[in-house]
C-alpha cells in the first residue's frame, strides 16, 4: 500500500526525461495514489505518516507540477519535460478595442489560415457589366448553379453555356470581408478558384477573373482565358494581391465565355493568408 506522503514519490523529470506514454502513466498513477491515500486518510483517521503534513502537500503539489510540465510539453510537440514550449504565447500587443485579445500569431508556430467558399457564393450576384462598365453587348447566355459529380465527388459550382456562335459573356461577382485575423496573403496561390471547361479551346468558352480592392478604382489582378477539361485551379500569388489588412473588402468578378453549347464552370474559391 502506498503511504502519503513518502510513497508514492514521482522523480524529478530533467532535460533527458522523455515525453512518452510510460512516464506519464507513471505520473498518473502516482498522483491517483496520493488522492487514494487522502481518501483512506480523512476515512479511517490514518495518521500520516513520515515528514509533517505541510512539507508532504509541497511535495504533491511539485509532483503535480512535473505532471502538468509533462503534458505542456506533449501537447506542444517537445521530446523533453523542460524544453521551452513551442506552443507558448509569443511576445503580442494587445491592440486598442480588441477587448485584451490575444493574436492567433501568438500561438504556436503556424499562423496559416484558409478560407473555402462555396457556390452559391453569400451576397453573389450575376451581372454582365465588369464593376459598372458597359456590358459587351454579347450576353445572351445562361448562368446556372449546378452540381458536377466527377469521380464520386460532387462540386457546386455556376455554369455558364450559349448556344450562339460567337463568344458570349456573362459575370459571377463576389464580395467578401477579411477576417480580424487577416495580417496577409500567403506568398503562392493566395487565391485559389476551381474551374472547369467543356472544350480546350479558348476560342470555344474560358474563365476570366479580376480582383479588386473596395475602395480602389485600379484593377489589383487578374487572370485571363483559362481553359480545362479537367477540374483544375485559376491562382493568384500574394504579390500580385499586394498589402491588405483586416477589414479590407475583395471583389471578384468571375467571367464566364461560351459559344456552340460549350460550358464554362466555376466552383470553390479558396482564400490563403497568415494570421
Amino acid at each position: 500500500m502506498s503511504t502519503y506522503p513518502n510513497n508514492p514519490n514521482l522523480p524529478q523529470g530533467t532535460n533527458s526525461t522523455a515525453v512518452n506514454t510510460t512516464n506519464w502513466n507513471a505520473l498518473i498513477d502516482n498522483i491517483n495514489a496520493i488522492g487514494a491515500d487522502l481518501v483512506d486518510a480523512r476515512g479511517d483517521g490514518q495518521t500520516f505518516p513520515g515528514t509533517p503534513h505541510t512539507a508532504g502537500q509541497c511535495g504533491d503539489i511539485d509532483d503535480i507540477l512535473q505532471a502538468i510540465k509533462h503534458l505542456i510539453a506533449d501537447i506542444s510537440g517537445e521530446t523533453n519535460w523542460y524544453n521551452a514550449p513551442s506552443g507558448s504565447l509569443k511576445s503580442h500587443n494587445h491592440t486598442s478595442g480588441q477587448g485584451g485579445l490575444i493574436p492567433w500569431s501568438s500561438l504556436g508556430s503556424s499562423n496559416s489560415r484558409k478560407l473555402e467558399i462555396h457556390p452559391q457564393y453569400q451576397g453573389a450576384v450575376i451581372t454582365s457589366s465588369l464593376r459598372g462598365a458597359s456590358p459587351s453587348g454579347n450576353n445572351t447566355i445562361t448562368i446556372s448553379p449546378i452540381i458536377d459529380v466527377v469521380s464520386y465527388i460532387g462540386r457546386h459550382c455556376y455554369e455558364g453555356v450559349s448556344n450562339q456562335p460567337s463568344l458570349q459573356d456573362y459575370y459571377v461577382a463576389f464580395r467578401w470581408t477579411l477576417p480580424i485575423d487577416f495580417g496577409s496573403w500567403a506568398v503562392s496561390n493566395a487565391i485559389q478558384i476551381e474551374y472547369r471547361t467543356n472544350s480546350a479551346l479558348s476560342s470555344d468558352c474560358h474563365v476570366d477573373v479580376y480582383v479588386y480592392k473596395s475602395g480602389s478604382g485600379s484593377l489589383i489582378a487578374s487572370s485571363e482565358n483559362n481553359v480545362n477539361v479537367n477540374w483544375s485551379n485559376i491562382s493568384i500569388s500574394g504579390s500580385a494581391l499586394g498589402t491588405w489588412v483586416a477589414n479590407d473588402i475583395i471583389e471578384i468578378y468571375l467571367k464566364f465565355e461560351s459559344r456552340n453549347n460549350n460550358y464554362a464552370r466555376v466552383g470553390k474559391i479558396t482564400l490563403n493568408y497568415n494570421a
